[in-house]
């Protein structure tokens, strides 16, 4: 028996492949001269949807961290700083979104949406104790406040490549 494109699991197939590849745009498009729309923070953090998508998922396994962090380090040696801070970053998203998506009740859009939020704003404070350490104190966090900020304004339109409907 073969399966469609239109089925519901190769469709949630389809939608998983768009979100990975939608996080891996976000990590390298900001070091290509594209101009202002491709840098941070007009560009979101799509590797925190992922994070948080992944999170979510009651059979997450070590796969999903793995990923961030390989993420995280393709990101360091994108952004030209020292290696460790986004490999460092990403995993935490993985595990503050673990707390986050636990503490969700429903899931509706908006319980969904304030648990991306609370996930966002735990990486930024993890940011605020990092970055300051591994850019040597030149760690700007007011445009990384502004990416999140552009991150989880856009976290309900692509949700669905994230999570599935089902997700609590």
């Amino acid at each position: 028996m073969t399966a469609s494109l239109l089925t519901p699991n190769s469709r949630r197939g389809l939608y998983r492949v768009a979100g990975l590849v939608l996080a891996a745009i976000s990590v390298v498009a900001p070091a290509f001269p594209l101009g202002p729309l491709a840098t941070h923070p007009w560009m979101p953090l799509a590797v925190l949807w992922a994070a948080y998508g992944w999170a979510a998922e009651p059979a997450s396994d070590w796969r999903a961290p793995l990923a961030l962090f390989v993420f995280g380090v393709a990101h360091d040696m994108f952004a030209g700083g020292p290696m460790g801070l986004f490999a460092t970053l990403y995993p935490l998203a993985y595990l503050i979104g673990k707390l986050a998506a636990g503490s969700m009740r429903s899931p509706n859009v908006v319980s969904l949406w304030a648990g991306f939020i609370a996930t966002a704003f735990g990486v930024w404070l993890a940011a605020a104790l990092i970055a300051p350490w591994a850019l040597d104190g030149r760690a700007a966090l007011t445009p990384w406040a502004e990416c999140l900020a552009v991150t989880s304004l856009l976290f309900p339109l692509v949700r669905p490549l994230y999570m599935d409907v089902t997700t609590v």
